[in-house]
């Protein structure tokens, strides 16, 4: 099968209206066209992001761009988490859905205010404990059947998770979106990344910086910090965040990392840097063993 996702990095919108490059229509629909340019064109979305405000602020960029431009956009968007939020009015306590109505609802409001006919990729944002899986998954096979989603995925399940869905359908998972960095790697020994390489399935690696905590005075993290900059130095990087990307690239799974910057420059050198370096195996276990605080067995 094609794979859905065949560019190697996502840029993702979680942050636009907290920066003065993009909060408005005119600095977003530049840097979606700087994305493109960069051959990036999956953007990542999720209905909470904002209260939908995010997914709105999309929509009006994308009409300052030219139709081919708009063509060559790919959005993934999520659904399914709930909490007390002027967006949210009733809800009292956060909590998850996964319900059919709910699942509908949501579609059709993401793709009204993403100005978009089609989701490319509809992920379920977190496990929902409640979730019935046949009638998660029919509701899914509705929405690609009546062409609003083209595919499906999820977000932060576990393994048993994502088989209990994916038994429960023969529409094909597309994707599963986890967090993965230097700073969290939990993935590499629970089974998440061995799923994913088994079923050929990409992962869309969130806050693959560690959620900016690299470059903040972080105690538990400074000797991961010290070992990203001693082989920066020694690799001639533009700095610590590229060393880090560098290490994602090396996981033997269709890792995608999803980058959170906001800033063009930003953007654009660690694009190359990630397209360009690759770690030797030695420094790979390096980082591992400075993020752990020991020596792999």
């Amino acid at each position: 099968m094609k794979p859905l996702i065949e560019n190697d990095l996502i840029w993702g919108a979680w942050r636009a209206r907290h920066s003065d490059t993009t909060r408005e229509p005119d600095g977003f629909a530049r840097l979606l066209a700087l994305c493109l340019e960069l051959e990036i064109d999956w953007i990542d979305h999720a209905d909470i992001y904002d209260d939908g405000a995010v997914e709105d602020l999309h929509g009006r960029a994308i009409q300052r761009l030219s139709a081919a431009q708009r063509q060559g956009l790919r959005v993934i968007t999520k659904c399914g988490v709930r909490f007390p939020s002027p967006g949210q009015p009733g809800v009292r306590t956060v909590h998850y859905r996964s319900d059919a109505a709910y699942l509908h609802q949501q579609a059709d409001a993401s793709l009204q205010r993403l100005g978009v006919d089609q989701i490319d990729l509809y992920l379920l944002h977190r496990p929902d404990y409640l979730m019935q899986a046949e009638e998660t998954a029919r509701a899914l096979e509705d929405l690609h059947t009546s062409g609003k989603i083209a595919a499906y995925g999820v977000s932060n399940f576990s393994i048993h998770q994502l088989e209990r869905l994916r038994a429960s359908t023969e529409l094909p998972m597309a994707a599963h979106q986890i967090e993965i960095s230097v700073g969290e790697t939990s993935a590499l020994d629970d089974g998440r990344l061995d799923q994913a390489a088994r079923l050929d399935m990409p992962l869309l690696t969130w806050s693959p910086l560690a959620g900016g905590r690299l470059f903040h005075d972080d105690g538990r993290l400074q000797p991961l910090r010290e070992r990203l900059e001693q082989v920066a130095r020694e690799m001639d990087a533009g700095g610590i965040d590229e060393i880090a990307l560098a290490w994602l690239k090396g996981l033997p799974a269709r890792i995608q990392p999803i980058l959170g910057t906001m800033q063009p420059d930003r953007l654009r050198r660690q694009v190359m840097a990630y397209r360009a370096l690759n770690l030797d195996r030695q420094d790979w276990y390096a980082i591992l063993e400075a993020e752990r605080g020991t020596p792999v067995p």
